[in-house]
């Protein structure tokens, strides 16, 4: 039975997290860390206990803390649940008062380890890299790219869990991005994609709102979509990306627009390919040409729909996933399987 710790426990990942651990039959739950005062989230923490069908011994530690630190020690593997920048910092403070050896294996949900080009993502995140030299200590955990990334995700010690936008981009795109010309992103996510904020807000004002934002070019995922393509494509990938916030809680669709230089393609040609590319992917579901994904199927599961049209000379791609699982906390538990050498569906079917 592997230990498990979760950092960072007030948001919607580390809920959503705790939901599927728990009916895990080869992992427990040991520590939840919080940066509230313990004093007064006691009483909450029994019920939040209660709520989620915790054991009983699960403890409640202080995330900035020595004796924290060396507890952690004893840990199997640390979900980081934590927003950018500050995902960073606990790391670089557990790495100081440990050092790398000691280090239990980490999964980071934030965006801080994703983006090997460092000067990027303090471009886009704003920010500065605080341990540039340990983004290349993790791996990108993004199992069906191809089978060079899972094993390296089965021998990692820390990986970078992929953004949702980016799982919907590269999955829909990996088999043939490498005859990529052109590729155009339309992308749709449920509110909760935002964060308890963005849920605050949409709800507070009765939602029923569709809108584009980040439309000129500035979306943070743009760079970890961009550098991950062009390392499947052995070339430089740019694309056209335009996120939009919809009307349900949960839930992606993104629609990729591809001219290819391979003219003659068919959906019959493109349907082969990519049942080939994905045979060995147990979350992958290559839908019959004339079928196309819903969301509605993939909701609180983290399979990945993907289906196909072709109009003129724009082949186009559509990609279903849920934004809070696959998109998140059900790909981390999917990396986390394979870290441990578990079956890779195990918790998650």
């Amino acid at each position: 039975m592997k230990t498990i710790s979760i950092v960072g426990t007030s948001g919607i990942t580390a809920t959503e997290l705790i939901k599927i651990l728990v009916n895990h039959k080869k992992i427990k739950i040991k520590y939840l860390l919080t940066s509230s005062p313990l004093t007064s989230l006691q009483t909450e923490f029994e019920m939040f206990k209660k709520n989620y069908r915790l054991s009983k011994d699960v403890e409640l530690l202080p995330t900035y803390d020595e004796k924290t630190y060396k507890l952690l020690e004893k840990i199997d593997l640390i979900f980081l649940c934590l927003p950018h920048k500050v995902s960073m910092e606990f790391v670089k403070k557990v790495l100081d008062a440990l050092g790398e050896k000691r280090l239990p294996k980490i999964i980071d949900l934030s965006a801080d380890f994703r983006i090997k080009n460092v000067k990027l993502y303090e471009q886009f995140y704003k920010t500065s890299h605080i341990i540039p030299h340990f983004v290349k200590k993790f791996v990108y955990g993004l199992p069906e790219m191809n089978e060079k990334i899972r094993q390296k995700i089965k021998n990692a010690n820390f990986v970078a869990n992929p953004g949702c936008y980016p799982t919907t981009v590269i999955l829909g795109l990996a088999p043939i991005v490498k005859f990529a010309e052109e590729i155009i992103v339309d992308a749709k996510s449920g509110y909760s994609g935002g964060g308890k904020k963005l849920v605050e807000e949409y709800e507070g004002y009765g939602g029923n709102n569709t809108y584009p934002y980040s439309a000129s070019g500035e979306h943070r995922h743009l760079p970890e979509i961009e550098e991950q393509l062009s390392l499947l494509a052995h070339k430089n990938i740019k694309i056209v990306f335009t996120p939009h916030v919809v009307p349900q809680y949960q839930g992606m669709l993104t629609t990729i627009y591809v001219k290819i230089n391979k003219l003659q393609i068919t959906l019959h040609n493109l349907y082969e390919i990519y049942k080939k590319y994905y045979k060995n992917c147990k979350f992958i579901k290559i839908l019959s040409i004339g079928e196309l994904p819903q969301t509605k199927n993939v909701i609180k599961t983290n399979f990945c729909e993907i289906g196909f049209a072709k109009e003129n000379n724009w082949i186009k791609i559509f990609v279903a996933i849920d934004n809070l699982i696959k998109g998140a906390v059900g790909q981390s538990v999917q990396n986390m399987n394979l870290m441990f050498g578990f079956e890779e569906t195990e918790g998650l079917i």
